[in-house]
């Protein structure tokens, strides 16, 4: 009896290798680029998750927070629509970046209501996307 060619058996793992690879390298918190347009038609959706979107930083301020700790606040705009952004990760106007964080649809503040915003807990250049998080 002659034994199974190489061939074979390589395409037999392939596919259980490929899906212990791909759960291996899967984005640690779970969520995948969104398109701003789908988050702003849809934050209901999306309140109180992690979420992942691209867009320019405009209108940076500089807060102290309670605590004394700079936090940044800022707009994260693309061609559908405008995001605030809850950071203490320090932004430049004009930077194109991946932002990564808990989406709040609706946050009471006192007397403030804040609608859509993000509160980011990871900021990086748009040339460093990893193409784990491309759906």
């Amino acid at each position: 009896m002659a034994s199974k060619p190489l061939v074979h058996r390589w395409c037999r793992l392939r596919a259980p290798l490929a899906l212990f690879v791909s759960v291996l390298f899967a984005p640690l918190a779970g969520a995948n680029l969104l398109e701003m347009a789908d988050l702003m038609a849809h934050p209901e959706v999306y309140d109180r998750k992690t979420v992942v979107v691209i867009g320019l930083v405009k209108d940076v301020q500089l807060v102290i927070d309670q605590k004394g700790e700079p936090t940044f606040k800022f707009l994260l705009a693309d061609s559908d629509g405008t995001l605030k952004v809850t950071s203490r990760i320090q932004v430049q106007n004009g930077d194109q970046v991946i932002v990564e964080g808990t989406f709040t649809r609706r946050r009471q503040g006192g007397r403030l209501t804040v609608y859509n915003e993000v509160n980011a807990f990871t900021i990086r250049p748009l040339n460093q996307l990893n193409s784990d998080l491309v759906g």
